[in-house]
This record gives C-alpha cells, sequence and structure tokens, in this order.
C-alpha cells in the first residue's frame, strides 16, 4: 500500500476538492450553455417553417414549383446555420427541396406529423452539401393543417457544438488556472501545519536511537503547540526512567552471568557423569539430557528434547511409565530402578521424583546406566561355559562311545556268525524267518557301533582338491533311484564358477548324503528337494544348500539338532549322530554348517568350505 506523508495528503485533499469544483463547475455551465442553445435555435428553427409554411400555401395550391424553389433556397441562403428544406405534398412526395445532388431517400416519410399536430421536430444523423456528418434538428410544419403538404427545415447543430466547445475550452483554462494557484496555497498551507510534526518526528527518531532528553520548541499555541508541550513531558519522563532501567538492566545482568555460570558449571558436571541423566517435567515432557542419555537411549538431543517421554525408545519403559509416573506424582521422594532392553543393549534405569518447597511435583529424573557390555559379557561367559561342558562331555561321550563298541562288535560278530551258521544248518524251515529278524538287528547294531566308532575317532581323511559341484553329483548318483520311488522331484543349480575345495572327498560326501537322507526322511509324501552351490567370493568361500519343502523344525529342535544321539525320527529309524557326525566334518574342514527351518515350510542346511582358487586335479 502507497505510503503518504502528512503533508501530502493535505495537498491533495485540497487540490482534490479544488479540482472536483472546478469539474462541477465545468460540467454544470456546459449543460445550462448546451440547453439554452438548443431552445433559441429550436424556436428559431420553427419561426422559419412557420413563415415558410404561410409562404408557400399558394404556390402549393396553384403548383407553381419554380417559386417554391425559390422559396426554399432563399430561406437556406438567409441563413447559414439552415442545413436544407423542402416542401412535400400531403401525400409525402417532394415539391421542392434545397439539395444539389437529388433529394435523400432516407428522408422520405422522416418526422411526418400526425393529424392535429402543429408541428413537430426530431433529431437525425445527416450528411451535408459538403459531404461531412453532422446532427440535424429536423422541424416539420403543416400547410393549412396538413391538407395540402408539409415543410421540413433542419437545423444544423454544429454552430452549437462549436460554441459549446469554444465556451467548454475557456472553462477549463480558467479551472486550471485556479487549479495551479491552490495547489501552490495547499503547497504553503501544508508546509505550515506539519513543520512542528516534522520536528517531533526527527526528536522521536533520537530518542528511539538511544539519545533521551529531546526537546522541541512550540511555535504555535493550537492543538499542535499542546502536543508538541506533552511530547516534551513524555521525552523528560522516558530520560528519567531509562536512567532507572539501566540501574535495573545492569543488576539483572549480574545476576543472569551469576546464574549462567552456575548453570554451564552444572551442565559440565552433568555432562561429565558416565550415567545418562533425563529429567521429565510436570507434564510429562523431556526437558533436560546428557550427552551419555544420548549414546545409552541412542537418540539425539532433538529426538528427545520436548517430546513425551511415553514416546521414549525402548518398549519396556513405556510399558512401565504410566505406574512410574503415577506413584512418582503420588509419593515424594518416590525412588525406583529397573533394567530394560534398548535397542542397542541394556540399561539399569533409577528414577526419583522432584518435588518444591511447597511440596508440589516439579518432575521426575531418570538416571540410566549402560550395562550392555557386562551384559555381552556374562552372556559370553556363560557360552564359553555351555561350550566348554558340552565339549567335556561330547569327550566322555566319545570314549564311552569307543570303549563300548570295541566291547560290543566282537559278540556281535559271534552272533552274526552263528545266526548264518544257524541257518545254513537249518536250511528251509519255519525258523528262517526268525533268524532273519536276528541277523538284521545284529547288524542295525554293528551300524550303530560304526557310527559311535566314527563320532569318537577323528579320522585321518585323504585331502584332494576337487569339485563341489563333482562332489554333489556323485552324492545324487547314490540316491537318484531312492528320490524317484518316493516322487520326490530334485531340482540342482550348480554354480558357473570354479567350485574348487580342497577336502577330504569321502567325509564331504558323507555329509551330502547324510543331509540329503535327512531330507527325504522329512517328506514322506513326496516334494521337493533343491540343491545349490555357490561362490562367495567376498567370504572366499562354496556355499552347497539343500533345501526341502518337508515339516521343518521349530526353534527348540533347531537348537539340538547338533547335538549327538538327539533325534526326532521314530524309534529304531535314527541313532541322533547324522548332523553331530556333518557338524564334525565340517568344522575339520575350516567350514561352517548353518540350518534355517520354520515349522510346515521346510528346512534349509547351509554349508560353506573353504575356497581353493587352483585348478582341480579330477575332471567333472
Amino acid at each position: 500500500m502507497l505510503r503518504l506523508s502528512l503533508r501530502a495528503k493535505i495537498m491533495l485533499c485540497c487540490v482534490g476538492l479544488v479540482g472536483l469544483l472546478d469539474l462541477m463547475v465545468v460540467i454544470f455551465v456546459q449543460n445550462r450553455l448546451s440547453d439554452v442553445l438548443h431552445r433559441v435555435y429550436l424556436e428559431k428553427g420553427h419561426s422559419m417553417a412557420v413563415n415558410l409554411a404561410a409562404g408557400s400555401k399558394h404556390f402549393v395550391l396553384t403548383q407553381e414549383y419554380v417559386s417554391l424553389l425559390n422559396l426554399v433556397k432563399n430561406l437556406k441562403d438567409s441563413d447559414k446555420d439552415i442545413a436544407y428544406a423542402y416542401i412535400a405534398d400531403r401525400k409525402g412526395n417532394v415539391l421542392a427541396h434545397t439539395f444539389a445532388d437529388g433529394f435523400p431517400r432516407d428522408l422520405v416519410g422522416v418526422n411526418s406529423p400526425e393529424p392535429g399536430d402543429s408541428w413537430k421536430h426530431e433529431l437525425l444523423y445527416t450528411v451535408n452539401d459538403q459531404g461531412s456528418d453532422g446532427l440535424v434538428r429536423d422541424i416539420a410544419v403543416p400547410i393549412l393543417q396538413g391538407k395540402v403538404g408539409f415543410v421540413h427545415v433542419g437545423i444544423s447543430e454544429r454552430s452549437i457544438q462549436r460554441t459549446i466547445s469554444h465556451f467548454t475550452f475557456a472553462l477549463i483554462v480558467i479551472a486550471v488556472v485556479v487549479l495551479l494557484a491552490a495547489v501552490g496555497l495547499a503547497a504553503v498551507v501544508s508546509w505550515v501545519v506539519t513543520q512542528p510534526v516534522r520536528s517531533l518526528i526527527k526528536a522521536a527518531q533520537k530518542i528511539r536511537d538511544g539519545d533521551f532528553g529531546q526537546r522541541v520548541v512550540a511555535t504555535t499555541r493550537d492543538e499542535i503547540g499542546d502536543l508538541v508541550e506533552s511530547f516534551n513531558q513524555m521525552s523528560d519522563e522516558l530520560l528519567k526512567q531509562h536512567k532507572v532501567l539501566e540501574e535495573r538492566n545492569r543488576r539483572i545482568r549480574m545476576a543472569r552471568e551469576q546464574a549462567a555460570w552456575e548453570r554451564d558449571k552444572l551442565r559440565a558436571i552433568i555432562d561429565s557423569m558416565v550415567e545418562g541423566v533425563i529429567f521429565v517435567d510436570d507434564k510429562g515432557t523431556i526437558s533436560l539430557c546428557n550427552e551419555s542419555a544420548e549414546r545409552i537411549w541412542n537418540a539425539g538431543a532433538s529426538e528427545l528434547l520436548g517430546k513425551p517421554v511415553n514416546k521414549c525408545p525402548s518398549e519396556e519403559l513405556r510399558s512401565n511409565l504410566g505406574e512410574i509416573l503415577k506413584q512418582a506424582r503420588q509419593k515424594p521422594g518416590f525412588i525406583t530402578a529397573n533394567s530394560l532392553e534398548l535397542r542397542n543393549g541394556r540399561c539399569l534405569t533409577s528414577y526419583s521424583t522432584v518435588h518444591g518447597e511447597d511440596g508440589r511435583y516439579l518432575g521426575l529424573v531418570f538416571l540410566s546406566l549402560d550395562i550392555s557390555k557386562r551384559v555381552v559379557l556374562e552372556r559370553e561367559q556363560k557360552r564359553l561355559r555351555d561350550q566348554l561342558f558340552q565339549q567335556e562331555k561330547m569327550v566322555l561321550v566319545g570314549q564311552i562311545a569307543a570303549s563300548v563298541a570295541h566291547e560290543l562288535n566282537t559278540p556281535l560278530g559271534t552272533i552274526l556268525l552263528r545266526s548264518q551258521l544257524i541257518a545254513q544248518q537249518l536250511g528251509k524251515g519255519s525258523y528262517q524267518s526268525d533268524l532273519k529278524v536276528l541277523e538284521s538287528e545284529a547288524q542295525r547294531c554293528r551300524r550303530i557301533v560304526d557310527s559311535l566308532l566314527g563320532f569318537s575317532r577323528r579320522s585321518e581323511g585323504v585331502i584332494t582338491r576337487t569339485s563341489v559341484n563333482f562332489l554333489v553329483r556323485e552324492s545324487l548318483s547314490l540316491v537318484e533311484n531312492d528320490l524317484a520311488l518316493k516322487g520326490i522331484q530334485l531340482e540342482v543349480h550348480y554354480c558357473t564358477n570354479k567350485t574348487n575345495v580342497e577336502v577330504d572327498s569321502n567325509q564331504i560326501q558323507q555329509v551330502l548324503l547324510n543331509l540329503i537322507t535327512n531330507a527325504i526322511d522329512a517328506m514322506p509324501n513326496g516334494g521337493r528337494l533343491l540343491i545349490a552351490t555357490r561362490l562367495l567370493s567376498e567370504q572366499g568361500s562354496i556355499e552347497i544348500q539343500v533345501t526341502d519343502n518337508g515339516c521343518g523344525m521349530d526353534h527348540e529342535v533347531q537348537s539340538r539338532a547338533f547335538e549327538a544321539f538327539f533325534t526326532t525320527k521314530e524309534r529304531g529309524k535314527g541313532t541322533g549322530l547324522g548332523l553331530a557326525i556333518c557338524q564334525r566334518i565340517v568344522e575339520e574342514h575350516e567350514g561352517k554348517i548353518n540350518i534355517q527351518s520354520r515349522p510346515g515350510q521346510g528346512t534349509t542346511i547351509s554349508v560353506r568350505l573353504p575356497y581353493s582358487p587352483m585348478e582341480v586335479t579330477k575332471s567333472e
């Protein structure tokens, strides 16, 4: 919006008022002059038309057209304002006219008086003899009440317009002169009126800039003078109050500096604390936190400060927060502590209330101590203890298994030999079935004993450089018929890169056959078996994945899958040593074996062996 000064407003008001009056005078005089001139010209035209009608009635009756023509021409030549004149009979036929180029068709039947009219006029827009356009007032007067004909006289309004234009121009010149005089007078008046105001503005600007005690000299005794006097009084009072405020501000500044020093000292103490400090005000909003709290809660100050405490990162704290805040409000001196699970570990948190001297609840202080490393250390110690216990148990089991196996091998061999001799001596008879059962059970016992021996002994196999793809093909060739008989669809994805490893081929084939056999047992009603090999170049290993869509395993079974003698198969169908032996073989080859499974969704067992980039010694 345009900003105008007071002086400009006064000048605009004065000039605008004078200009408006000038405009009103010009318009009024112009309108009055136009009305008077039109009335005068109309009366003059009417008089001429009446005289022409009186002088032409004889010639019309006697049909002296030459005399009528001379009559209308003389009338037109007698006054320059007459644009045309013509006489028509009662049927509208033109008897005489003043048009040099013939009577215009547009005038035929125009402005015809009605029976009983003494005269009639109408404003027409026509073209005169010189070919210029103009307004013409057509005045029609009947001859002998219209019984003989009509007389038409056209009075041009160009003289009226010219007179009005000249007079209007003169009025405008006078109005401009008056307006210029008004501008000069308004400039002088506005300068006189606004001079004290300008002085007041300059003094106020100096006061705004800090130069108090400014005074302005009053030059008049009117309202402006009263305003100047009031300003001087206000300036004196401001100077007095400014001195008072300066002293008060000095004291406040000293108090603030002292408070800031105390605050900074307290903040430095809080930030140097190992414990995380969080203060929650009486509205449940976090208003203070130190660097340790940001580290423990894994959140920046912007994520904590000003946020409701019920939106803190710890879900475990949020579940207990309502009860803690309730007790903190009700019990002055309330203190409690608990251990919380965080996103990046655990912390030990204590809570203590803060109340004012009047007993009003001010907030709650959270002290958090990061115990994540201690918890990790305790877990690692427990894992090592469990691992040591498991190793000791496995050593003991291996020793017992080896001793039992050696003790059982001799009687089992004797039982098998005797059962075969008895079967040969008896020949075909009713006891053959029982002897076959005895022999098969003895064979099963021997297999169990062999498994125990294999589990208890560390084999010194022959290490060769071979391809994992070759080992997978060799292992699958041994079980292809079994897969087809049990309705299991086999899908194999071989790695296109070289998959060389340095392993004991027989032991790795034993691992693969064990994993494939377990997958077949997990799909008694048929299914899909997927075996894939791939090169993990970043980790420097070859991975073999055996995936089935069988019954799967829950978390508890997965945690015990590699335990010796643990099996989920029916009694007599498994020894519980298969995965334990597989794990031992893979770890002896500096590899890793992992299980991923969900109940009802199948199982994936991954075996990773160190990659050997040299050429293989066996052809694939």
